[in-house]
C-alpha cells in the first residue's frame, strides 16, 4: 500500500470499497507499473499526466481496491484482452521442475497464437 502514512493494518472491507485508499490518499498499485498505462512528459521532460487506455473506473478498481503482490523485482500488473489479469499465486521451481517438457516450445507456441510472454498471466476474461 503506497501512502505517506505508516499504515500497519487495513480492513478488508475498507480495501474492497475503496475507503482505505481514500482515507490515507494511497494506492495499492504503482500507476507506472500497469500494462497499458503510461506516463506522459512535455517537451522539457516534465511529467504531464497519465495516458490510460482503460476506463477510469476500471483503473480505479485496480489501483484503489485491489491489493498488490510482492515480487523480487518491481511488480508489474499485466493485462490482456482489455482487462487486468488476476494474480493467481507464486510459482517456484518445485512447481514446474517435473513439467519442463510442457515449456519446451512455449515461446514458439505462444507466438503462433499472437501471444507475447508477458500475456501468459491468467486473464479474468476470455477463458484465460
Amino acid at each position: 500500500f503506497y501512502c505517506v502514512d505508516e499504515v500497519e493494518h487495513l480492513c478488508p472491507w475498507c480495501i474492497a470499497d475503496g475507503s482505505a485508499a481514500e482515507k490515507f490518499a494511497g494506492s495499492f498499485q504503482d500507476d507506472a507499473s500497469i500494462e497499458g498505462v503510461e506516463f506522459e512528459y512535455d517537451e522539457e521532460d516534465e511529467f504531464a499526466g497519465i495516458k490510460n487506455t482503460y476506463p477510469d473506473e476500471m483503473l480505479k478498481e485496480l489501483v484503489e481496491r485491489t491489493p498488490g503482490y510482492h515480487g523480487w523485482q518491481q511488480e508489474f500488473w499485466l493485462a490482456h484482452c482489455g482487462d487486468f489479469c488476476a494474480f493467481i499465486g507464486y510459482v517456484g521451481w518445485n512447481d514446474i521442475k517435473d513439467r519442463l517438457d510442457e515449456f519446451a516450445n512455449l515461446e514458439e507456441d505462444c507466438e503462433n497464437f499472437g501471444i507475447r510472454n508477458s500475456d501468459l498471466a491468467k486473464c479474468l476474461q476470455k477463458g484465460g
